[in-house]
């Protein structure tokens, strides 16, 4: 998403120089910029940046971060904008290429800010005090059958956390389905439900269905946190988690533009996939072709004798099945001489490729390529995010706890930017910690995420490829 200038709808006091401070605009961070350039691209101060940014005399630029830039009256600053823009009442919200929702509703904030949020997960934890972090912080060290659950609505808590610093105010109402039907349609009746906001869960495609048919619910965006799983996007439901099929076509599209038909292509596809393998080989033609021996094994011989020295080798697997994966990975890596380039593709990563015994150094070598919901942050890397949270549930967030924050910041933000949360599309790809969310129209009504990362792994590390 490329940067944007949006001028604040508010004057500052301060006075720089002799001249006089009139309005401010956002600037995204871009690669390799510094404050000297940044200075020179608007014919500022460094000085003037540092006045209006205080936090950089204590720390560097970051990438992807947002400052504030002065607009002095005597100065000229060259802003293309649309002339169907100019004419837009102030109390409108502009569209143009927004970085953030965060900046969108600093700018706005004319709505009210006051939400109910109702949330139903499965904690079977009737005596628990859901809106005290300390009595969540003690769940999450006895890890259970609901630990999914107890990680999702902590990163949920400190989604809320840091809205309220913005100014937003949240009444949140929990909910203990006891991943019951029954429970989900009891709940369902609550007057708390159908003055809700906003609703988070259920967890599971079935119950959540359900739930979400029910008519007086209709209008309540109801959020499908976690699984990828088709569900009826119905009006009023947000399908948080881009769904399996729309991952597969995207990489497919990848492998279609970034794969040359003159190398070595290995498809390796068990029974449950010939849809995908069929796709692949109306792409690839001349790939061979190889189905798994009793749907679990390759013959090492075999594979052996179909890679070559001469053309790079790039082997597609498509299977879920982990002993499967996981000897095709071993074997893939014995063949990588400084003769034999070996690459690993699928368009579905499951979670037999994070099982312990698949040495993450293997997929590093074989620079394993994938498309993904999310892009985990660096385990190796200190962030704010992190810190932040150590201090209020004592440990470092995990996957889950992650997504329940980019969730909930998000969902939130655009409903107190639009009473009609399918006009927030317009904003484009929002991208947050670990996930990003890119949502369309469903024909039933309702919102799905379409965004996704192409992700590709190098020795240790897994990094990002642009699309």
């Amino acid at each position: 998403m490329r940067a944007s200038l949006i001028i604040l709808l508010f004057s500052t006091y301060s006075i720089f120089s002799q001249n006089i401070l009139t309005d401010t605009v956002f600037h995204k961070v871009e690669r390799k910029e510094t404050l000297f350039s940044i200075s020179e691209k608007y014919k500022i101060k460094i000085n003037d940046l540092l006045n209006l940014n205080p936090q950089l005399r204590e720390s560097k630029l970051r990438r992807n971060s947002t400052i504030l830039i002065p607009v002095y009256k005597i100065q000229e600053l060259e802003v293309i904008v649309n002339e169907d823009i100019k004419n837009t009442e102030q109390d409108e919200m502009v569209e143009l290429e927004i970085t953030s929702l965060d900046s969108i509703y600093i700018q706005k904030k004319k709505r009210n800010n006051k939400l109910n949020i109702s949330v139903l997960l499965p904690f079977r934890s009737s005596n628990l005090n859901f809106n005290s972090i300390k009595e969540v912080e003690s769940l999450l060290v006895d890890r259970n059958l609901y630990t999914i659950a107890l990680d999702l609505y902590s990163g949920i808590l400190y989604a809320i956390n840091d809205l309220k610093k913005m100014g937003i105010s949240i009444n949140l109402n929990v909910f203990d389905t006891d991943n019951s039907l029954n429970k989900i349609l009891e709940i369902s009746n609550s007057e708390k439900i159908r003055n809700s906001d906003l609703i988070i869960g259920p967890l599971l495609p079935r119950n959540f269905e359900t739930f979400s048919a029910i008519d007086f619910l209709e209008g309540i965006p109801k959020v499908f946190p976690l699984s990828n799983i088709p569900i009826k996007i119905l009006k009023g439901v947000i399908q948080t988690v881009t769904p399996r099929n729309l991952l597969r076509e995207k990489m497919i599209e990848y492998l279609d533009i970034n794969i040359d038909r003159d190398e070595n292509i290995v498809i390796i596809a068990d029974s449950l996939n010939l849809d995908i393998k069929n796709k692949l080989t109306s792409i690839f033609p001349n790939s061979i072709k190889i189905k798994p021996e009793f749907e679990g094994y390759v013959l090492p011989e075999l594979l052996d004798s179909l890679l070559v020295d001469s053309l790079p080798n790039k082997v597609i697997v498509e299977s879920e099945i982990f002993t499967l994966v996981s000897s095709i990975v071993s074997q893939l890596n014995s063949q990588i001489t400084p003769e034999r380039d070996v690459r690993l593709y699928t368009t579905y990563k499951g979670n037999q490729y994070d099982d312990p015994s698949i040495d993450i150094k293997n997929l590093g070598d074989l620079r394993f390529t994938y498309p993904s919901i999310s892009k985990k942050i660096r385990s190796d890397s200190i962030t704010d995010f992190k810190e932040n949270y150590k201090d209020l549930f004592g440990s470092l967030p995990n996957s889950d706890v992650v997504r329940g924050y980019d969730i909930t910041k998000d969902i939130v933000l655009r409903i107190l930017l639009d009473n009609n949360i399918n006009n927030t599309v317009k904003y484009g790809e929002q991208t947050y910690n670990e996930s990003k969310f890119l949502y369309k129209k469903d024909t039933l009504g309702g919102l799905f995420n379409s965004s996704i990362y192409i992700l590709k792994h190098f020795d240790y590390d897994i990094e990002e490829i642009n699309q």
